[in-house]
């Protein structure tokens, strides 16, 4: 008897760190149900149990984030089934491979769900230690794809909002590829995918005014660390 190693799909939330996103998960799943999103609803589960024990660099349980990007879409009048889906579980293959033994093919085989998701996950995945050239070829094919566009950059806005646990190296080469990558695709999205104009607009103004703002900062902490070395 061949053993069954899909993971129990849990349908309410219920550790300690429940405070820190609940309204969100009960935002996602309330939506779900009334638009009779089944993958979303499936999705909203399997992402809570791939990513329990996870938590971001300040501290937060990780699957906040995917919950913020998938609510993030859904205020943006975002309610396609495999949309929302894709992004509860985009950061599955590369942070939750342990769990996916089969490389993420038991999200179709085992979970049921469309391929397509996993299409999106894959296309979503980014290997790390990327060049300029690599990076734009990256980028390039998720621009081609307004799915997984509006979920990279959901993602963005989300991440740019945690710039402060980078090191300043690092939120340096952050905010250069979002102005070298992310913003001209968010313009290229918003003139190209009519259906989703308003979301890449509203998405692309989010992203720059984080990254203005955080530049800004930067460049002060920088300009008073050079002053402090002089005194």
């Amino acid at each position: 008897m061949k053993q069954n190693t899909a993971l129990p799909v849990r349908q309410d939330p219920g550790d300690a760190e429940l405070i820190q996103y609940i309204k969100s998960y009960m935002f996602i799943k309330g939506f779900a149900v009334g638009k009779s999103l089944k993958q979303t609803m499936v999705a909203l589960s399997l992402a809570r149990q791939l990513h329990d024990g996870q938590h971001r660099k300040d501290g937060t349980p990780y699957i906040a984030h995917p919950l913020k990007v998938c609510s993030t879409l859904i205020s943006y009048g975002i309610d396609d089934d495999v949309t929302l889906a894709a992004a509860l579980l985009h950061d599955v293959l590369e942070d939750c491979g342990d769990r996916l033994p089969l490389g993420g093919r038991e999200l179709v085989l085992q979970y049921h769900l469309d391929q397509e998701i996993l299409d999106l996950l894959s296309l979503l995945t980014k290997e790390s230690g990327l060049d300029d050239h690599e990076l734009a070829v990256y980028f390039g094919r998720i621009q081609a794809n307004p799915k997984a566009a509006l979920i990279k950059l959901s993602d963005r806005l989300h991440n740019s909002s945690t710039l402060y646990t980078f090191t300043f190296q690092r939120m340096r080469k952050y905010l250069r590829e979002t102005a070298r990558f992310l913003l001209p695709m968010a313009s290229y999205c918003k003139r190209y995918y009519p259906d989703y104009a308003n979301a890449f607009g509203i998405l692309k103004s989010g992203i720059d005014s984080m990254n203005r703002s955080m530049s800004v900062m930067l460049d002060k902490i920088e300009a008073m660390a050079v002053c402090q070395g002089k005194n």
